[in-house]
């Protein structure tokens, strides 16, 4: 039989283990038999079967996506009743992939708590996380930052998560508010090179893109809500109405997630756009006339001002006549000749077709709505006459016929590991 069972949930002061035991071709898509969550409290008092969401949530997607059967003993009945509605909301995002499988519990329990305020708020740090906050700051939300690349081996992702709790902790004291990290090795449970040659591609989107990251962190954000008695979990928006993007966390699947009777989740601010959030925080740090920095880089304890995310970021800014060092960008020259040297070493690794599609409209209607505000007129004038399709083509070309050796060299590495993987699912 093809499933998962869960076998034991051991708690331990802050922290839970799920161990649990793999059956059939669900096998060959897990890196490990143990997911464990680390909060920064006590979590003792918190039901079994509301610590069991973290798990469940973490891992039914692929259920639904492998047509295999996930087994517990006992979950939450408010979050159980809702699995049916998440299932279906996911399948709406996803018509082309039939969603099947099925959860089984032995037991379903209904629990309830004492609400005692009214959310607590999933918080990057970046622009989307800040806005959600400002929009939200009177009721002084519970600010929690969720880490699940614990056990990967790459270190630099630790060491940007470490960076996270440093200035989060510090923002949290500034602002008086409550700040729980939580540490976990969730988002490297699944082995992507079977996900991406069994399902991707038909799906149309990764595993982590696509399902698990807003599936883990407003479960694993559940024992904390429980505990602070906060009603909703807030999660920023990733798209705006009408934007055709869309991705694990979406206004039509994240409000959902129900858990004890009268929990929730929120997906705020999904009536504003990119820009609109980037307009918002750039209005309120002029009123504040303090600096107000922000976060986007993935993985790095700082702003690279080197990358797609702060390249897109800075536009976006600069359209709305902010000073990008007032948000965290440190560059020191100017900022055409800045990205005019980034371009020269690294464009063809830019996917410009992308963000040109999706990210840049809107910062260029608004370069040239308020043009006359805009300080930064040279870098804009570069930026809106500067031929990226063109110029990335040359850039690809002169790296391929740079780095052939080591290029050829990587893909045939790449490759006999594929030869490997495979046959060794052969013999199993």
């Amino acid at each position: 039989m093809d499933d998962i069972i869960l076998e034991e949930t051991r708690v331990k002061s802050g922290r839970v283990e799920f161990n649990y035991e793999l059956r059939g071709k669900l096998s060959h898509y897990f890196t490990t038999k143990c997911m464990y969550v680390e909060y920064g409290q006590e979590i003792g008092n918190v039901p079994k079967s509301i610590l069991n969401i973290s798990f469940v949530a973490s891992v039914l997607p692929l259920m639904w996506l492998t047509d295999t059967v996930l087994w517990v003993d006992e979950i939450d009945r408010t979050f159980y009743d809702c699995v049916i509605r998440l299932k279906n909301a996911y399948q709406e995002l996803y018509p082309q992939y039939p969603l099947k499988g099925r959860f089984v519990a032995a037991k379903t329990v209904y629990n309830s708590y004492e609400i005692k305020r009214e959310c607590l708020l999933l918080f990057s740090g970046g622009i989307d996380a800040h806005v959600s906050y400002l929009r939200n700051r009177e009721y002084k939300p519970v600010l929690c930052n969720i880490q699940g690349w614990y056990d990967d081996p790459d270190k630099t992702k630790i060491a940007a998560a470490n960076a996270d709790y440093k200035d989060i902790k510090a923002f949290a004291r500034k602002e008086d508010v409550k700040f729980e990290y939580v540490k976990s090795n969730f988002a490297t449970l699944v082995n992507n090179y079977e996900f991406k040659k069994n399902i991707q591609t038909k799906l149309g989107d990764s595993w982590w893109h696509g399902f698990q990251h807003s599936m883990s962190f407003i479960s694993i954000a559940m024992p904390l809500a429980y505990i602070y008695g906060a009603k909703n979990i807030y999660i920023a928006s990733s798209f705006a109405i009408g934007n055709p993007g869309k991705c694990a966390s979406y206004a039509t699947t994240d409000i959902e997630f129900k858990f004890a009777t009268d929990g929730g989740c929120i997906h705020d601010a999904f009536d504003m756009s990119r820009q609109k959030k980037v307009q918002y925080l750039v209005e309120y740090q002029k009123k504040s006339g303090k600096p107000y920095p922000v976060r986007v880089c993935s993985f790095n304890d700082k702003n690279c001002c080197e990358c797609e995310k702060c390249f897109r970021t800075i536009l976006e800014i600069v359209a709305e006549g902010g000073d990008i060092h007032n948000f965290g960008f440190e560059i020191e020259s100017s900022l055409k000749e800045h990205w005019e040297n980034v371009f020269e070493r690294k464009l063809y690794g830019f996917g410009v077709e992308g963000e040109k599609k999706k990210h840049w409209p809107d910062s260029i209607k608004r370069m040239k709505e308020n043009y006359a505000k805009i300080e930064e007129k040279e870098f804009v004038d570069w930026f809106l006459n500067y031929d990226f399709i063109g110029e990335r083509k040359k850039a690809l070309r002169k790296y391929y016929r740079d780095n052939f050796g080591s290029i050829l060299k990587r893909k045939i590495v790449e490759y006999r590991e594929k030869e490997i993987l495979n046959n060794d699912g052969d013999t199993e």
